[in-house]
């Protein structure tokens, strides 16, 4: 019973992180969260860094179950408080650091001899939570008033969130049970203290996040909205030797699964957003998840994962008519089944850099290289010359590439760095 209790906890506690994360504003209308002038500290992203950086740090100091199941108890509590209504203007960071403390204790639960399985349920409710987020939030959005209206809402005027409540709630009550029937284990000898190698990425990934969309967003706001110019942002593409670097420099082959989590990220970065009709068809992509994370438990192939992950990152390349069938297809069927292969395939690791990955999808989901201005919003077709077409085929033949980088990066590590230090309770690693 304790066991049953504690994969619970774990699937929905990691789904209600994922959720949060991916989109930590409650109401519908985004100047009402957040603080500052600039939209890099009013923005999703930079409260999703913040909320990384919590799951890095609670992961990291965290070693025994009690602390463990408080970190859990408090974020599943901030979240559902910020789901109440009569929002305010910080609640979106609230919600984020209530989602890391989430994340970084179920990461320490997870740890030990004979968990790796857990890690595996972990990442496929993050993984769940993650590619329906903005779903869930577009539905909630257009749900709670008339089409006409609904995005110039104010967060302060929309009706309880239900969603995260319910969540917020099962979780409290889940790591309630597990903790009263025993089932969040013992202390954790067999994980090593976090080293400063580990902190050092968990919090300067995050940061780069912000830095780069900051970046980004000064940039757009350079062009006069009058103006019939386009600008084009390329400093993105830092992001991708920086997160390699820190996947290498880390100990052992633990940086794998970070290099799959980047691999996602540029990967399913041009996914297409859908708004389901009915809330059923969430259901859809957490089964496909679901199917992926088992499929990466029972034949763990990372580079296989990868070599996926490089078509769904071609696939934009068909994204018009008469191929754009294929490309609806790769992005709502086939990108998170792989996304979450891919990750599971990679554990486990590490608490700290387990943490870290999980949360890097949120936290650094900025472009690589970006178009806007005047040209960008223009409802003209490629042949009429205003979107030339070499910049879709540099776009996506940039992402394909980033893509091969990370699954060059992560072959070698596993021809030379030991397997040994891979998993936490010493097991040896299955043959790739």
């Amino acid at each position: 019973m304790a066991t049953l209790l504690r994969y619970v906890l774990l699937v929905v506690g990691g789904y209600t992180a994922g959720v949060v994360l991916a989109a930590p504003a409650v109401g519908t209308y985004p100047m009402a969260t957040g603080f500052g002038p600039d939209p890099a500290l009013t923005s999703g992203l930079a409260a999703a860094a913040v909320g990384q950086m919590a799951a890095v740090l609670a992961a990291a100091q965290i070693r025994h179950r009690y602390p463990a199941a408080a970190a859990v108890l408090v974020g599943a509590a901030l979240v559902g408080l910020v789901a109440l209504p009569r929002a305010w203007r910080f609640d979106v960071y609230v919600s984020a650091i209530g989602a890391g403390m989430l994340l970084g204790g179920l990461v320490v639960l997870c740890i030990g001899a004979g968990r790796v399985p857990q890690q595996t349920v972990l990442a496929g409710g993050v993984v769940a939570g993650l590619w329906t987020a903005v779903p869930m939030a577009q539905y909630r959005q257009f749900a709670a008033a008339p089409r006409e209206h609904a995005p110039y809402l104010a967060a302060s005027t929309q009706p309880t969130n239900a969603m995260w409540l319910v969540l917020a709630a099962a979780t409290l009550v889940t790591a309630g049970l597990t903790l009263f029937a025993g089932g969040a284990g013992p202390g954790f000898p067999g994980e090593r203290k976090a080293s400063a190698r580990e902190l050092a990425v968990g919090t300067g990934l995050p940061a780069l996040g912000v830095g780069l969309y900051w970046s980004f967003s000064q940039a757009a706001a350079a062009l006069s909205t009058d103006s019939v110019e386009e600008g084009r942002w390329r400093l993105g593409m830092a992001a991708v030797p920086v997160t390699i670097a820190a996947a290498l420099w880390l100990r052992g082959r633990t940086g794998t699964v970070l290099l799959a989590a980047l691999a996602v990220v540029i990967a399913t970065g041009g996914a297409i957003a859908w708004a389901p009709d009915t809330w059923p068809l969430l259901a859809v992509p957490v089964l496909l998840v679901a199917a992926g994370a088992w499929l990466g438990r029972r034949a763990p192939r990372p580079l296989t994962g990868i070599g996926v992950l490089t078509l769904v990152a071609a696939s934009e390349l068909v994204e018009r008519p008469p191929w754009d069938t294929v490309h609806l297809v790769v992005a709502l069927v086939v990108a998170p089944a792989a996304a979450a292969y891919t990750l599971v395939a990679c554990l486990p690791s590490t608490a700290t850099v387990t943490a870290t990955s999980l949360a890097v999808p949120a936290a650094m989901a900025v472009p690589l290289i970006a178009r806007f201005g005047w040209a960008t919003h223009t409802p003209l077709p490629e042949a009429a010359g205003w979107v030339p077409r070499w910049w879709t085929t540099m776009s996506v033949g940039v992402s394909v590439a980033a893509v091969l980088a990370c699954g060059a990066a992560m072959a070698w590590l596993h021809r030379h760095r030991p397997g040994d230090t891979h998993r936490s309770d010493g097991a040896p690693r299955p043959p790739e």
